[in-house]
């Protein structure tokens, strides 16, 4: 009978076998499934220590004991710069104030031919003249028969003036041979104009310089007329006057127009402007009169004077002058 029931128990157990299995089996899966991620964390806390904290084996710096902490860098305080009270004012310039009182001379400095040690001589007429505005013709920039020097910028300089120049002839990059106009007031903008010329002629120019008097525009032009050809002086004159009268306001023509008083070159000129020299004499060596000072009525014309001088054949020209206001005052 014990024999039956081991028997039994046998058979019994056998069935319940695979049933353990998958019991056990679920079990292991459930715990995994559980325990897994705690697990993982455990490790990666792990890794993260021995990065934060370096292993005992690494080697130490190696720090002298002696040496001192460098020094932080020092930094300098600018002060504030001191504040301002008021603003300069410009100087207020009244226009209708008349009269703007100025000297304008014309002078034909012979070719050009003054050495660099005569240029002095030649800002000595000027300073002597008490001259402010100057019309220089035949006057040499950087060219090797007058020393390879700026002739006009020179003679300005010696002078406390500005200057501008206009190449008519012989002309490089570096400068020529032609007309200059200096002042002693700001000179805001020029322009040179070549004159009409015939095949074998000099070539002849038109320098223009706006000068401000005081606050007013005085346009003033310079030029040199051909000395060969009357029909060509008249046609040249008929170009300068063509821009003379295009300007509005005070303006001035000057220079050696080559031409007598009666020519008709002059009587072309004086159609609009007048001739403020007309009493002062002859202005060349040989006599007669070929150097002008031509305004408009914007200029009334003071006294006047001739300088003679050996470093040229003409005579430097000046006249003192008092410039009206604007038209509308």
């Amino acid at each position: 009978m014990s024999h039956h029931r081991s028997r039994q128990f046998s058979v019994r157990l056998k069935e319940l076998l695979p049933i353990l299995a998958v019991v056990l089996t679920v079990g292991a899966i459930a715990a995994l499934t559980v325990l897994a991620p705690r697990l993982g964390d455990s490790r990666q806390a792990s890794a993260d220590a021995s990065i934060d904290s370096p292993s005992p084996s690494a080697e130490p710096l190696e720090t002298s004991p002696s040496a001192e902490p460098e020094p932080l860098p020092e930094f300098k305080t600018f002060k504030a710069p001191p504040a301002i009270d008021k603003i300069p004012k410009k100087p207020k310039i009244d226009p209708c104030a008349v009269p703007r009182s100025l000297s304008v001379m014309t002078f034909n400095i012979k070719g050009g031919k003054v050495s660099p040690g005569e240029l002095g001589g030649i800002a000595d007429v000027i300073r002597s003249a008490g001259a402010d505005v100057v019309l220089l013709q035949e006057i040499d920039q950087n060219r090797r028969r007058s020393g390879n020097v700026d002739q006009p910028a020179i003679i300005a300089s010696q002078l406390g003036m500005q200057s501008v120049f206009g190449a008519n002839a012989y002309i490089t990059s570096r400068g020529g041979y032609g007309t200059a106009i200096l002042s002693r007031f700001p000179i805001e903008g020029y322009d040179n104009t070549h004159l009409p010329n015939r095949g074998g002629k000099e070539q002849r120019g038109l320098l223009r310089a706006n000068i401000i008097v005081e606050g007013q525009r005085l346009v003033v032009f310079n030029t040199h007329l051909d000395h060969t050809s009357d029909s060509l002086r008249q046609a040249q004159i008929g170009a300068v006057m063509a821009k003379v009268n295009a300007y509005d306001g005070a303006k001035l023509l000057g220079g050696d127009l080559n031409a007598g008083s009666g020519s008709g070159v002059l009587g072309t000129a004086l159609a609009t402007l007048t001739d403020a020299g007309a009493a002062l004499g002859a202005s060349h060596d040989g006599g007669g009169r070929v150097d002008y000072l031509l305004p408009n009525s914007w200029l009334a014309a003071g006294d006047g004077r001739v300088s003679p001088t050996r470093l040229s054949d003409h005579h430097a020209v000046t006249i003192d002058f008092s410039m009206r206001g604007a038209a509308d005052c």
